[in-house]
C-alpha cells in the first residue's frame, strides 16, 4: 500500500493514500525531505545527511517506531488493504 500511496500524493490525492496507508504522508513528506538535504549537500559540498543518519538512535525511539508501524500494518490489514 505505501507504493499506491505515495503514487496518489504525487497526483495530490492525499485522500486515497491515506485510505491506502496511514503512514504514507510523513514518509514521502521523509523522502522529499531527504532528497532535498542531498541536494543541498552535494552544492555546498558538505556531508551533513551521512553524519545526521550514521548517528546512534536512542532505543526508546526505535520502540515507538516499531509500534507505530506495527499499528499501521494491524489497521490495513483490517481494513482489507
Amino acid at each position: 500500500g505505501m507504493g499506491r500511496a505515495s503514487l496518489a500524493i504525487l497526483k495530490g490525492n492525499f485522500t486515497e493514500a491515506f485510505q491506502y496507508n496511514i503512514l504514507s504522508i510523513p514518509f514521502t513528506l521523509f523522502i522529499i525531505a531527504s532528497v532535498c538535504w542531498l541536494v543541498y549537500d552535494v552544492i555546498k559540498e558538505k556531508d551533513t545527511f551521512f553524519r545526521t543518519i550514521n548517528k546512534k538512535i536512542n532505543t526508546n525511539y526505535l520502540i515507538i517506531l516499531a509500534v507505530i508501524i506495527l499499528s499501521s500494518w494491524i489497521i490495513n490489514i483490517i481494513r482489507g488493504i
